[in-house]
């Protein structure tokens, strides 16, 4: 019951869209790993048992049904019932999907995933083959592609030992895995999908949080109301929150036509739910950088415009590991509206920033 409950608690925004695989021969000889078991990725949840010919129904960690499914154009099984490896680690790389030993490139393909970015464990280790190596890369990746296989060293799991890594963004649902053999047999045990929103959203002028100035409460994850918008104004963040690799776009919508500015703070105000602030809630600050002024057009802005604004990382003078917070503050002329302040802001989100 306490796993259980364990994995009931996983249920967050990330967890949800975030998969465990154990490709095999059969679940007779070789069962998938416990529940327990995070391997590389350090991710406990269910994992799902995809048996030749591969073609899935995907569950959550916590084992809720999904609409992700899999499939690959390789259907070769095969199993390695000896050797020094136990326990979960025995269950998720004893039993593969055979790819030969032609080179022939091979795909797996998951569909239906929510878009966002998405770190990608490939289990490609040979349990009978020292000198096995599989070659395992992702299209659109910022990671080369990469070559595993060699002799087990023991728990836990080693980089281009047991398994690829690949960072990428997933746009229209799907993600494509190109595995292929490079010396020997080629091998692929299983996947980990460990989905990384870029942005998590906070402070909130819907009412879980501190009320807004004027009992202008405005939608559910949105700043408080303004003049043109009931809901509110909304700060969303997408793309790649790597500092060698930005394309986090902070995107603010449901905003009046005008000025905005966006800024980066260090600290969350007001325990992460805001402090009074002209119309609004202000929810970020310690050591602020003023972002960029931006003219919202269409009730809508974004930082960086392509080809005219510095990277997040840049203009933030971030490094891998920081934390911050960015929020939208935005001119709402009507003086009518609220408070003589004619201005109001956005709900904030937080950045963790990665190598």
């Amino acid at each position: 019951m306490k796993i259980l409950a364990a994995l009931i608690a996983l249920t967050t925004t990330a967890a949800a869209q975030s998969f465990n695989v154990d490709v095999g021969a059969n679940l007779i000889i070789y069962p998938v790993p416990s529940a327990t078991y995070g391997g590389a990725a350090a991710q406990p949840g269910v994992w799902n048992a995809s048996i030749s010919p591969y073609s899935t129904s995907l569950v959550r960690l916590d084992g809720s049904a999904s609409a992700v499914t899999t499939s690959s154009t390789a259907t070769g099984a095969y199993g390695w019932p000896f050797g020094p490896i136990t326990g979960d680690d025995y269950n998720l790389v004893a039993d593969m999907q055979d790819l030969g030993s032609s080179m022939v490139p091979y795909t797996w393909t998951f569909s239906n995933l929510q878009d966002g970015s998405y770190v990608v464990y490939t289990y490609a280790f040979a349990p009978d083959s020292t000198t096995a190596r599989t070659r395992v890369s992702i299209t659109g990746s910022s990671d080369p592609a990469q070559v595993v296989g060699g002799a087990w060293t023991g728990s836990p799991h080693a980089l281009g030992i047991t398994y690829a890594l690949h960072h990428v963004t997933v746009s229209g649902g799907t993600l494509v895995v190109d595995v292929r053999s490079s010396t020997g047999s080629g091998s692929i045990n299983g996947f980990q999908l460990v989905y990384t929103p870029s942005a998590t959203p906070f402070c909130f002028g819907d009412g879980t949080g501190t009320a807004c100035p004027c009992a202008n409460t405005g939608g559910a994850g949105r700043g408080c109301a303004n003049s043109i918008q009931p809901a509110g104004g909304q700060l969303a963040g997408g793309g790649n929150v790597s500092v060698g690799n930005d394309s986090l776009v902070l995107t603010g919508s449901g905003i009046p036509n005008g000025p905005g500015l966006y800024f980066q703070g260090t600290t969350q105000l007001g325990g992460g739910n805001g402090v009074l602030f002209g119309d609004g809630l202000r929810c970020t600050g310690g050591t602020v950088i003023r972002l960029g002024v931006i003219s919202a057009a269409s009730n809508t802005s974004q930082y960086p415009r392509p080809g005219l604004d510095l990277p997040v990382s840049l203009k933030g003078l971030v490094a891998a590991g920081d934390v911050r917070g960015y929020q939208l503050w935005y001119r709402d002329s009507d003086a009518s509206f609220c408070t003589s302040s004619v201005f109001n802001l956005t709900n904030a989100v937080s950045v963790t920033w990665t190598p």
